[in-house]
């Protein structure tokens, strides 16, 4: 407030300038210039509530001016007098609906009152007056998110950290949005789209982010079993496959997206990272030589994507031997990109303020030809300067900027994909994968700015604990907890990540003094309630998971089968069915069907039994498949175990 109240005094300046009608008003023992001096004189030394007096007489000797209004308002919102101050702003945007506090003040107080539909037009008006106020385009930008209009959101944010790039809070609002918009994204694909091969591509991307990479590879397969199949899921599976040093299926699949004729470089890159693996590094070289001049961002932005398929040691050889060739009239420093991508964790940043968007010069035809050539940047290029187009035009430029590592392109194009019913979960598609990176890199733009912000540790740690990336989510949420040791969402996702290290003891010490503080929190019950389940302690758990009633909908099905699992050893058998047909989506080894299974059996219901049994079996069976699969491949023998 303090950042406002002097630019908004100078707004009543002028009504030292209106004399005859301050005369009019002016009786003989005060006038409306002595009391706008009073007021200015309380409010300058911090008298708000005086202040607020001077101005309700002003404004009852010459109620027509608004700016009178508008700082009463602004007084007895100082002075805590908030139903007050929202009448004086509601007559001073009554007078004059131009001016820009009584917008902004409305909009925040709407806000701070649960109200954010009533605050959205008096916020939209604020920065339509002001479109360089930080605080207004911020608070527009909270308002959507709160309405879940998260598009809307992302787009003030960028705004915002145009406005104030050095601020950490500006690019947290900002990675929070984009992460807002990607589960938006995947709730929709899942719910509507769920046979599309844009959809399954999408799920086999995220396992093989999250690292798990038999998930990954099952997921794949659905997908590019599809016709036609989606653009680079091919080379996808390979890159899941060479991750798991499958080097003769990943150099399979990599020919195969050749053959597709998608244009897709990631064919092409797996190829020289399989020779490279293969210790080929002449014939490696060969292959990256001509993709990296057709386009370094491209290289460079996709070939971390192999990273753990070659050793340091090979990555360091292919490095080695592209410096030693390297022609010194060569723009591309090839060594350095294989260096950035194999032996070390640099990540480009997703982010160009200050990008131009260059007229278009080319028409998609042409355009399809540079990607063909794999030169997605001047793809990008040629097509990004009309974001309005439809059609195929949109559908290569959301390909060809994700390649060229232009995710708010990438964006932007999805956007406009969205709006068609026949493109629309390709929209889906890319911008969930473009707000991805975008979220990540400007919450690690946060974080380097603002290294102390608790709720900036406490989002990053979640996005690494999304990843299964355990050692740097405890990281971040310790970060967390030493800046604000009473943070509880720190401390709940430390608790719950010290869980999935199996750090048991510690988990159950820190999440009791959670629920010692609120012992009504739900998601603090059920990790106590699953710890003792782990423990056996059933008995004890049933309280604790009792309480869970308004967990998050994506944490109701295990709820129901950590309780079925607590009535069926204490001899609830009904209760226990209930419940455990709750959970069955949970179930992926066959455990959760197979204790229904015999809970059927022991109620009378057998023909339920046998078809619980076959399905545990189905799920087991796969399960083994896969642990098979990961021994083979590690060249152990299963022959022993």
């Amino acid at each position: 407030m303090q950042r406002i109240l002097p630019t908004f005094c100078l707004a009543i300046s002028f009504l030292f300038s209106y004399g005859k009608a301050i005369a009019a008003a002016e009786d003989n023992t005060q006038t409306l210039e002595s009391l706008v001096a009073e007021a200015r004189a309380a409010q300058s030394r911090g008298e708000f509530s005086q202040a607020a007096d001077s101005y309700r007489k002003a404004t009852a000797l010459e109620p027509s001016i608004p700016e009178l209004w508008a700082n009463l308002g602004l007084m007895e919102h100082e002075s805590g007098k908030i139903s007050e101050a929202m009448k004086s702003f509601e007559q001073a945007a009554r007078l004059k609906p131009s001016l820009f506090v009584p917008q902004l003040f409305l909009g925040l107080e709407y806000l701070q009152s649960d109200q954010p539909a009533a605050a959205v037009p008096h916020l939209e008006n604020a920065v339509r007056l002001n479109p360089n106020d930080v605080q207004a385009v911020r608070s527009l930008g909270r308002v959507y998110a709160v309405l879940n209009r998260s598009e809307d959101a992302t787009e003030q944010y960028l705004k915002e950290v145009q406005q104030a790039p050095d601020r950490g809070d500006s690019w947290l609002d900002l990675g929070t949005s984009y992460l807002q918009q990607t589960e938006n994204d995947a709730r929709v694909m899942t719910s509507t789209y769920s046979d599309s091969a844009y959809v399954k591509l999408r799920a086999a991307e995220v396992f093989a982010e999250e690292g798990k990479l038999l998930d990954a590879e099952e997921a794949y397969k659905h997908a590019i079993a599809i016709i036609p199949p989606p653009a680079c899921g091919f080379a996808e599976y390979g890159i899941t496959l060479l991750r798991q040093q499958n080097v003769v299926a990943a150099r399979s699949e990599f020919e195969h997206e050749l053959q597709t004729h998608s244009h897709c470089g990631l064919g092409v890159l797996g190829l020289a990272v399989v020779d490279a693996a293969s210790g080929n590094q002449e014939a490696a070289l060969s292959r990256l030589e001509p993709i990296a001049n057709a386009d370094p961002v491209f290289v460079q932005s996709s070939l971390s994507l192999f990273r753990g398929s070659v050793t340091p040691e090979q990555g360091k050889s292919l490095a080695d031997l592209a410096r030693t060739k390297q022609n010194g009239s060569s723009p591309i420093d090839l060594a350095n990109l294989i260096e950035v991508a194999f032996l070390s964790d640099e990540t480009p940043s997703a982010f160009n303020l200050a990008q131009e968007r260059p007229p278009s010069v080319a028409l998609t035809a042409a355009a399809a030809r540079l990607a063909e050539e794999g030169k997605y940047s001047n793809c990008d290029e040629a097509l990004k300067g009309d974001l309005s187009a439809q059609g195929s035009d949109q559908q290569l430029l959301a390909f060809c900027s994700y390649y060229a590592a232009d995710f708010q392109t990438t964006s932007f194009a999805a956007q406009v994909l969205k709006k068609n019913s026949k493109t629309r979960v390709a929209g889906l598609y890319w911008e969930s994968k473009a707000d991805q990176k975008l979220a990540i890199a400007a919450l690690v733009r946060a974080g380097e700015i603002d290294a102390n912000s608790p709720r900036m540790h406490v989002l990053l740690g979640d996005v690494f604990r999304e990843k299964r990336r355990w050692d740097e989510a405890e990281a971040e949420y310790r970060k967390a907890v030493a800046l604000d040791r009473k943070n509880r969402n720190a401390r709940l996702s430390l608790a719950i990540t010290w869980f999935a290290e199996l750090k048991t003891d510690e988990a159950f010490n820190l999440d009791e003094s959670l629920l010692t503080e609120d012992g009504t929190d739900p998601e603090a019950n059920l990790l106590a309630g699953e710890i003792l389940v782990q423990r056996n302690q059933f008995s004890q758990a049933e309280p604790y998971l009792l309480k869970c009633a308004n967990l998050k909908p994506e944490l109701v099905p295990r709820y129901h089968a950590l309780l079925g699992r607590v009535y069926t050893e204490i001899d609830r058998v009904q209760a226990a069915i209930a419940e455990y047909k709750l959970g069955l989506s949970t179930d992926e080894d066959g455990s959760i069907h197979y204790q229904l299974a015999r809970l059927y059996q022991k109620s009378g219901n057998q023909a339920g039994a046998d078809q619980a049994f076959k399905e545990a079996k189905r799920l087991k069976d796969r399960r083994n498949d896969r642990a098979r699969l990961v021994l083979e491949q590690s060249g152990t023998d299963v022959s022993r175990q």
